[in-house]
């Protein structure tokens, strides 16, 4: 019988890059498509003027895009995701978009406290939005978000995903994939890690309460999400264990074995971003 296509909904500053490089090693390069993490935009409507046989040929769909593309395939889908405590996310997102030259927004972004980028920035509750996959404007991070894309977010959860992992809990996350979807997870390493950026107790509680209150549907659909994902491991428990395990086996590598990975990774990366731009 064959599997359902994965499309992994990558919402950003979750711990996604670490699990893009996962996904890769999972599946054939030149049957998944990788939506640019650059040109994110572009990517994806272009992926949406696809053809349906040509969108048959592919088993995986990953990258920064709302839910919906499984309406357009001619197979049944499935879809994975990672969520990340809120604030801590907007937190990242600050950091990385303030230190990372290549950013769009790095330049903007020098002149911003991060209380300021999180009352202006128009990405607020953007978990919620990706994962609600409503029509929209043409930014599909930006335009509003209420209690009926909450509603929406959550309903799609329940009926068209496999699992809502957790940044703050990644490992018992990837044993779950393991578990839920057969990947062998052979090696493991961290990538696109915010290295400049304070911890969230040393952020004000005063800052940490705006960024919540913007992101208010986020954190609702946080807390939705936390018991869900504890009653996935309690009903997946001895395998969760076995599974633990072999992640702790693929982390253990010798620097020199990490440096080969993550070569080897970026290799596997560059094949699949030509064969998706073609």
């Amino acid at each position: 019988m064959t599997p359902p296509t994965l499309i992994y909904l990558h919402l950003p500053k979750c711990g996604g890059t670490t699990l893009n490089r996962l996904i890769e090693w999972e599946y054939p390069p030149l049957r998944t498509y990788s939506v640019d993490p650059s040109f994110f935009r572009w990517s994806w409507y272009r992926l949406l003027r696809w053809s349906p046989r040509r969108l048959a040929s592919l088993r995986v769909f990953k990258g920064h895009m709302p839910f919906g593309i499984r309406t357009r395939l001619p197979r049944p889908a499935t879809y994975i995701t990672v969520l990340r405590e809120p604030v801590e996310r907007v937190i990242s997102e600050y950091y990385f978009a303030r230190h990372y030259r290549l950013h769009p927004q790095y330049k903007r972004m020098q002149s911003l406290s991060l209380d300021q980028y999180a009352t202006t920035t128009p990405h607020h509750n953007l978990q919620c939005k990706l994962l609600a996959g409503l029509p929209g404007p043409r930014d599909f991070l930006a335009g509003d978000c209420d209690e009926q894309t909450l509603a929406t977010a959550k309903a799609n959860l329940a009926a068209h995903f496999t699992l809502a992992g957790l940044t703050e809990r990644f490992d018992e996350t990837l044993a779950l994939f393991k578990v839920l979807l057969g990947w062998k997870l052979a090696h493991y390493a961290s990538f696109n890690v915010t290295p400049i950026r304070p911890r969230k107790d040393a952020v004000p509680d005063s800052i940490q309460h705006i960024i919540a209150e913007r992101n208010r549907y986020d954190v609702a659909l946080y807390q939705h999400v936390l018991p869900l994902f504890d009653q996935a491991l309690a009903d997946n428990r001895e395998a969760v264990a076995a599974a633990l395990q072999a992640v702790s086996r693929a982390r253990t590598l010798t620097p020199t074995q990490t440096a080969s990975y993550q070569a080897a990774s970026t290799l596997r990366k560059s094949l699949i971003r030509l064969h998706s731009a073609l």
